[in-house]
């Protein structure tokens, strides 16, 4: 009997561990997309992209914010650690000002929304939709129906003299607009024109993890206890039982 207490005392903590850390992961996992859509949210509401970069970027700075009937365009120039190396990223952000066509399911195969980036000096194609394989079979213009806008992320390694064409989901063209990009070798120690994004201290601050764990690690440790002392004291008594 005491052979059996002191196993069943290790498999308890074992699945107590399980618990604890399943319910960390899994709550920590749920608030960050929480806070990925609190932040569209606010980004989409006050049309001010900012916060939403920020959460993203290691640097950022806004180019030019253009304006039409239909829609507010957002153009930042963006640090990115990618694969372990500094990237500048232009990063075009599509705030439709009100109802627009645009694809209700990931995989909407008429979604015709699109960009191209020309170099005006050579009139080469820097970078284009249409020939991105990772919009094959994914919709652009689904952004609008999860966070209330869409954005285009390509890295570019040098100077550019850009044009912008942007085509909507009926491929009509919404934006031609012709822009200055200077290329930034990244130095932490010397920003420049550039603003640090959020901090790993300042995301923890907005994720406020405790608060959001705590409920549930409290809920799941006490289901868990009951049905641990429940099982652990049924088959106690009915080995007890047996041996008597």
């Amino acid at each position: 009997m005491k052979k059996f207490v002191i196993a069943y005392v290790i498999f308890s903590v074992i699945i107590f561990a399980f618990v604890y850390l399943f319910t960390i992961i899994q709550e920590a996992n749920a608030r960050s997309l929480d806070l990925f859509y609190e932040i569209s949210e606010e980004a989409r509401t006050t049309n001010d992209l900012d916060g939403f970069v920020k959460y993203q970027s290691v640097a950022d700075q806004l180019i030019d914010k253009i304006e039409t009937d239909d829609y507010t365009f957002h153009l930042y120039q963006v640090i990115a650690l990618i694969d372990k190396e500094y990237k500048n990223q232009f990063s075009v952000f599509v705030i439709p000002k009100g109802d627009v066509d645009h694809a209700q399911v990931l995989n909407d195969l008429s979604d015709q929304t699109g960009i191209v980036l020309k170099d005006n000096g050579t009139g080469t194609i820097v970078y284009q939709t249409n020939t991105d394989n990772a919009y094959t079979e994914y919709a652009v213009s689904y952004g609008i129906e999860r966070i209330g806008f869409y954005y285009y992320a390509s890295v570019l390694n040098q100077d550019y003299d850009l044009n912008i064409t942007l085509e909507d989901y009926n491929a009509q063209k919404i934006l031609d607009q012709t822009i200055s990009f200077t290329h930034i070798e990244y130095d932490e120690n010397n920003l420049g024109t550039l603003t640090l994004g959020y901090t790993n201290d300042q995301i923890e601050a907005l994720l406020d993890l405790n608060a959001y764990t705590r409920p549930a690690l409290l809920k799941n440790i006490a289901l868990y206890l009951v049905a641990d002392i429940l099982v652990g004291s049924g088959i106690y008594f009915l080995i007890k039982r047996k041996n008597s």
